[in-house]
């Protein structure tokens, strides 16, 4: 919810039924664009036009996006749970809808880059986020005596302009805009008038906490502790009272209305008179708790009265505030840098990929590294492999072993152009990459019981959706990027061959650009015979160690590789020889009579 919003349904309502009371009609606003004004919301099908990058359902998990979104959201602290569920939402839609405008992007990054190399700025921009929130989430005094959350409510504006007037002065855009609003403020003489009567008398004497203790005091006012301290908190009130109608540069801060019934001299009558009755009980045998629930509501009414005085005063000093949803986004663009700090400090270089126009159709990302490897291994023993792609060369076919190290970088790939158009930094050393308009992915996943189908027939489903345009289904483009995992594991080999051909001859006639890792060599040998426009085969580098393999996680170029499927089973005992002498060892054991197989023990050593 926007300040402007909680200020109206806060302090204007409250004020509402004052006589002639007019609240200070102008608004400050962000200067510039308010990313947030456009709202992303859901996916639509058919043609993009929205600004966003659409994917399938499957992608943001098949990518695993969600693991950065994940620490960037648990990067920053958060005071109020009602703060923490909108930022996560907003959170959450920056990183499942993606933009494709440059422009934007930019933006974004030089935002994030700035806070992350600049701690300090960091700090500073997270109290003007958390002093923000305390205006949209603060819930002090909301069952209080009427005009108090309003009050409150100023104080918390006072408090997030200070924090603003911290800040050094930003050099990103996004960020220079929370400063300029703090300068409108600054210029303000009549905001400064309000700042000085929260620093001076609301927050010093802690008139809130006063006033709210002591209606709490009138409802069960008993012992001399609670008649002690309700005399304590009514002479605080009367002494801030009395500043305000009788110190410069406070006499002027209340209307004349205050002069005029004398409210200074009734506060000091009417508290006088609470006062002695309250400390006299004990001798005249009144009951106490009796005589403050009665009193609690003439209490309350001379403190609303009082309230209203000093809101009508502040309010009518105080600009409306629209601001978006600059706490969501201040948040972002903190956790952001925080994780970006982080993968820094573990040893990892951070580049801010240049976003191309559309139809240049290539990228150049130097050194990449997968983010779901960064939390588990030391930035030493993560491999870094390029990802290079133009309009000649943009279909890959990724042959090798597995465990080699295929589907970490297809995914790998995916994270990097994923990440640049959420606006991020992104761990490599150097990045250039252009805008895309759709994420496609199909890795592999198990038979879909819910849904009847098998692996083959799943992933024949999530082909035919890619391929033609449809209700609910986003459009696929030159201008698009796909990744699949081994297409066609589910079904025979001739029909896995023929089926994969024709999907990437589809691809290539297109122009998009496609990752596809596969153990059918065929498919390899039909890119190296050119049979297939804009294709290059990468594979998974592989070392031959003695009898085993080594695999090293890197990806080369214009290489293909065998499945090694014979040595990795070899290693793993998975022979005739070993199988065999694995069954006899255990009928010599006697872990089951031998007479329940199927072995022969004429043709065996077996003594039993």
């Amino acid at each position: 919810m926007a300040l402007k919003q909680t200020l109206e349904t806060t302090a204007c309502k409250i004020l509402a039924y004052l006589r002639n009371f007019i609240p200070r009609p102008d608004v400050y606003t962000l200067a510039g664009k308010d990313p947030s004004s456009e709202k992303n919301g859901c996916k639509e099908s058919g043609e993009n036009t929205r600004g966003i990058v659409l994917s399938n359902r499957e992608a943001f998990k098949d990518l695993d996006i969600g693991g950065v979104l994940d620490k960037v959201f648990a990067s920053v602290p958060r005071q109020y749970e009602s703060g923490r569920a909108r930022d996560r939402e907003y959170t959450d839609d920056i990183f499942h809808n993606p933009v494709h405008d440059p422009h934007e992007i930019a933006e974004r990054q030089a935002a994030i880059s700035e806070l992350q190399t600049d701690e300090a700025l960091w700090n500073q921009v997270l109290a003007v986020k958390s002093g923000l929130d305390m205006c949209l989430y603060d819930g002090r005094f909301r069952s209080a005596v009427n005009g108090l959350k309003a009050l409150q409510d100023a104080s918390n504006i006072v408090e997030f302009i200070f924090s603003i007037r911290q800040m050094r002065q930003p050099v990103s855009k996004r960020l220079k805009r929370v400063k300029d609003l703090g300068d409108q403020f600054d210029a303000d003489e009549r905001f400064r008038e309000v700042e000085k009567f929260v620093k001076e008398i609301y927050l010093p004497y802690g008139l809130g906490d006063a006033i709210d203790d002591n209606m709490d005091y009138l409802q069960s006012i008993s012992g001399v502790g609670s008649r002690r301290a309700f005399y304590g908190g009514n002479r605080i009130i009367l002494e801030a009272a009395e500043r305000m109608l009788t110190e410069a540069p406070f006499k002027s801060f209340l209307n004349d209305e205050a002069r005029a019934v004398n409210l200074l001299k009734t506060m000091k009558s009417k508290l006088d008179i609470w006062h002695k009755e309250m400390f006299s009980f004990n001798l005249s045998g009144i009951n106490l708790e009796a005589w403050g629930k009665k009193e609690r509501k003439r209490y309350g009414d001379l403190m609303e009265y009082w309230l209203l005085l000093v809101n009508e005063a502040v309010y009518s000093r105080i600009p409306k505030l629209d601001v978006g949803d600059l706490s969501c986004e201040l948040g972002f663009y903190l956790g952001a840098a925080a994780l970006q700090r982080k993968w820094t400090a573990a040893g990892l270089k951070v580049a801010n990929p240049k976003i191309l126009e559309k139809r240049e159709i290539r990228a150049a990302i130097f050194g990449s590294a997968n983010t779901s490897l960064i939390e588990r291994l030391p930035a030493g023993h993560i491999t870094r492999n390029d990802i290079i792609s133009d309009r000649d060369h943009n279909l890959f076919v990724i042959t090798g072993p597995n465990n080699g190290g295929k589907t970490t970088y297809i995914r790998q790939a995916g994270q990097m152009y994923w990440l640049a158009h959420v606006g991020m930094g992104i761990p490599a050393e150097s990045a250039e990459l252009s805008a895309i308009d759709a994420i496609f992915t199909s890795f592999n996943t198990e038979d879909n019981t819910m849904e009847g189908t098998g692996l083959y027939l799943t992933e024949l489903k999530r082909i035919s959706q890619f391929s033609r345009s449809a209700a609910g289904q986003p459009l696929m483009t030159p201008y698009s990027i796909v990744f699949f995992d081994e297409f066609a594991n589910g079904t025979d080999h001739e029909e896995s061959v023929k089926r994969t051909k024709i999907v990437l001859e589809y691809l290539s006639q297109k122009g998009v650009t496609a990752y596809f890792t596969t153990h059918k060599h065929e498919i390899a040998d039909m890119v190296d015979a050119d049979g297939l426009p804009g294709a290059v085969n990468l594979g998974a580098e592989v070392r031959q160690d003695g009898d085993g393999i080594e695999t090293t996680y890197r990806i080369l170029r214009n290489a293909k590789e065998k499945s090694y499927g014979h040595i990795q089973a070899e290693a793993m005992g998975i022979t005739p020889e070993a199988l065999q002498a694995s069954l006899l060892k255990e009928i010599a054991r006697k872990s089951y009579p031998v007479e329940d197989t199927r072995v022969k023990i004429e043709n065996t050593n077996i003594n039993l």
